[in-house]
């Protein structure tokens, strides 16, 4: 049965009487989001916007298959439910054919509604395109790196200033051969009023930077830079490294975040990740898939988590977003259950481990908590109640 506006009427008058008389009610919860079926794609990532919202994003293959190219598509929460797809990246210029988990696009909220997107286009440029609106619609893209080459750039992160200044960090082999992923630079630049400044983070050194291990560039509080990238060694070791900066883009050397661990002659294809002082990467010198973190450069790093007869980890962690400022949940992919930490300190505690294995992307809303992730190519979300630790 429809409800009448005197029905509304009504109901609030009662409302208000209940108040009244009372002095305080109990909030009625919102209902779920809920996560429409999004049939068959790559990389789904769901994040929670600084207006209250959703964003979720995902790419799909052109017709023809993968070697086509694919298309981003994103879509907003209003008034509790998904808005219809927008599509970010232009007709003429296709995502890169290869939907890698550590080739997700990047996604950053900044202020006043702002949002960007960036990724790998099929020419191996590297592409952002910006919303003002909370991602109901995009600008065209603009490619970062500003070279006339055929490298294959990629992996590219994002990150906004309270400025409204976009930062940006990749992987870039413009050094190397054609074709060839190594030795590659860690490339910056910054996105204001459209345009673009680069610059190399790693041209004083004579070690390549790993070439398919997504870095991580982050906006402290204080509005100084970080940003954690897998580097390689002369001696053969693939470990994170982290270099600060400000944001007006003055970068101090990177340095290695804790002594040489892996000793490795193929890509992990899996990047470190920052948060605050720490960072947290994948690590497989043991053997044993492991979790590691270090906060002084000096000292072992610890073993957050490792490879259990009930756990096997398959990706680095990513955030969950959503959470207060003062607190970080790590969303950690694992089969057959994917799980959460908490962060107390420089320690870790797990918190859930009984997640679906396809969780690839987590999303605080409301008291709930979203994930979404993919089986097969098929779309996979589950919502659940989700109380933030003190």
């Amino acid at each position: 049965m429809k409800r009448t506006a005197y029905g509304v009427l009504l109901l609030s008058f009662c409302i208000t009487a209940i108040v009244s008389c009372a002095g305080s009610v109990e909030p009625v919860p919102t209902e779920p989001v809920p996560i429409p079926d999004l049939g068959e794609l790559e990389l789904p990532q769901i994040a929670a916007a600084p207006d209250g919202g959703l964003l979720m994003a995902w790419t799909v293959p052109r017709p023809g298959g993968f070697f086509r190219g694919f298309d981003l598509f994103v879509g907003t929460t209003r008034d509790n439910t998904f808005s219809d797809p927008v599509q970010v990246n232009s007709a003429d210029v296709p995502l890169h054919s290869i939907p890698i988990d550590e080739m997700r696009p990047a996604i950053a909220f900044g202020p006043n509604g702002a949002v960007a997107l960036a990724w790998t286009d099929d020419f191996f440029d590297i592409r952002v395109a910006t919303s003002s609106d909370g991602g109901q619609s995009f600008a065209p893209s603009v490619r970062l790196n500003q070279d006339e080459g055929d490298a294959l750039q990629e992996f590219p992160d994002i990150a906004f200033g309270p400025d409204g200044v976009l930062h940006a960090v990749w992987l870039d082999p413009r050094i190397a051969e054609e074709g060839f992923e190594e030795p590659a630079d860690l490339y910056y630049a910054r996105l204001v009023d459209g345009v673009v400044s680069e610059q190399n983070l790693t041209a004083s050194q004579e070690s390549s930077v790993c070439g398919c291990c997504l870095p991580n560039i982050n906006v402290e509080a204080d509005g100084s830079l970080a940003v954690v990238f897998r580097n390689t060694t002369p001696t053969g070791y693939r470990d994170p490294f982290r270099v600060v900066g400000t944001s007006d883009g003055r970068f101090e050397e990177p340095t290695p975040v804790s002594p040489p661990i892996w000793q490795i002659e193929a890509c992990p294809i899996a990047g470190p990740i920052a948060v605050d002082d720490m960072t947290l990467w994948f690590d497989g010198s043991t053997g044993q898939k492991r979790l590691l973190s270090a906060w002084d450069p000096d000292q072992a790093p610890d073993v957050v988590v490792e490879d259990t007869d009930e756990w096997l980890l398959d990706y680095p962690p990513r955030r969950i977003s959503g959470t207060p400022a003062e607190t970080t949940i790590l969303l950690v992919p694992a089969q057959p259950s994917s799980y959460l930490l908490n962060r107390e300190g420089h320690a870790w505690t797990v918190i859930a481990d009984d997640l679906p294995g396809w969780a690839a992307s987590g999303a605080v809303h409301e008291g709930r908590l979203y994930l979404v992730g993919t089986d097969l190519s098929a779309f996979q979300s589950e919502t659940r109640d989700f109380e933030i630790p003190d």
